[in-house]
C-alpha cells in the first residue's frame, strides 16, 4: 500500500486561485477500478473532505493511505457546496498506471517510464532508482526537474539537479549547498539511475502535485527520456536532525 494524495483545484473570477474555501463544504469522491476485473468499488462517498489548504494556489488535499496502484485505476470526484461563486463547482481526476518500476525509499510503485508516478515524503531523505531509461553513454550534462507547470522556467523549479552540478534550485531558489542533490548513473547502457535529495530539502518543501522530467544533454541533442507526477506528500515528525 502507499499514499495517494487527492488534490482538487479550484478558480474564480475566470481563472483565478479560489483560496480560503471551506475545507467542510468541499465533498470528495474516490472510486477504485480493478485494472484486471474493471469491477469498481467506492472508496470514498462524498462525505469525506479536504484535511488542507495549500496555500495561494486554490488546492484543497487529502491523503489516502491504502492506495494500491498495482491493482487499481483511482477516480477522483471534488463538489464545493458553499456560497462562493467559482468558475465550476466540480472537479474531477483520474490516478493509473503502467508497466515499468520506479522504486523510492520504502515503497515500490508500478509506473511506466512516460507517465510514471513519484511520491516525495517531505522532511525524508530522498532516493529515488529509475531504471530503463536508455542508453546514457556519452552524456555531457543529465538534468532531474520538478516543476508546478510546464511554462516555469528552469530558474522557477521546485527541484533541480543536474549530474555534475548538484542540487541547483530548490523552491525557485538558486541552492547554495548542491551536494544535498545529486543524480547517480548506475548502468549507463541500460539507463539505470539513482536520484537522491538530501531530508534537509525536503523538509523545506510544500505538500503539492507537481510534474517531473529527466532530460539528457548528447553530442548536442537534448532529449526528454521520462516525464511523469510528483506528489510532496506531507509529514507528521517535523524533525530532521
Amino acid at each position: 500500500m502507499s499514499n495517494l494524495t487527492v488534490a482538487a483545484f479550484f478558480t474564480k473570477n475566470t481563472g483565478q486561485p479560489a483560496t480560503a474555501l471551506t475545507l467542510a463544504e468541499i465533498d470528495l469522491y474516490l472510486t477504485r477500478q480493478n485494472n484486471t476485473t474493471g469491477a469498481d468499488d467506492v472508496v470514498w462517498d462524498g462525505t469525506q473532505h479536504p484535511t488542507e489548504e495549500i496555500d495561494n494556489v486554490g488546492c484543497y488535499a487529502r491523503i489516502y493511505s491504502g492506495a494500491d496502484l498495482d491493482t487499481y485505476t483511482y477516480y477522483l470526484r471534488a463538489t464545493y457546496t458553499g456560497a462562493t461563486v467559482l468558475d465550476t463547482d466540480h472537479v474531477t481526476g483520474a490516478i493509473g498506471r503502467s508497466s515499468a518500476t520506479l522504486t523510492t525509499a520504502g515503497a515500490t510503485l508500478a509506473a511506466a517510464l512516460s507517465g510514471s508516478d513519484m511520491s516525495i515524503r517531505r522532511g525524508d531523505s530522498l532516493s529515488v532508482a529509475i531504471t530503463g531509461l536508455g542508453s546514457l553513454v556519452g552524456r555531457a550534462k543529465l538534468w532531474f526537474t520538478v516543476k508546478e507547470g510546464y511554462p516555469d522556467a528552469d530558474t522557477a523549479s521546485i527541484v533541480q539537479i543536474e549530474e555534475t552540478a548538484g542540487l541547483l534550485y530548490l523552491n525557485g531558489v538558486a541552492s547554495t549547498v548542491p551536494v544535498n542533490g545529486s543524480i547517480t548513473v548506475d548502468d549507463a547502457v541500460a539507463g539505470d539511475i539513482t536520484i537522491a535529495l538530501d531530508e534537509v530539502e525536503t523538509a523545506k518543501l510544500r505538500p503539492d502535485s507537481l510534474g517531473y522530467d529527466v532530460q539528457v544533454l548528447n553530442a548536442g541533442d537534448v532529449t526528454t527520456l521520462t516525464v511523469g507526477d510528483a506528489t510532496v506528500v506531507a509529514d507528521l515528525t517535523r524533525a530532521v536532525v
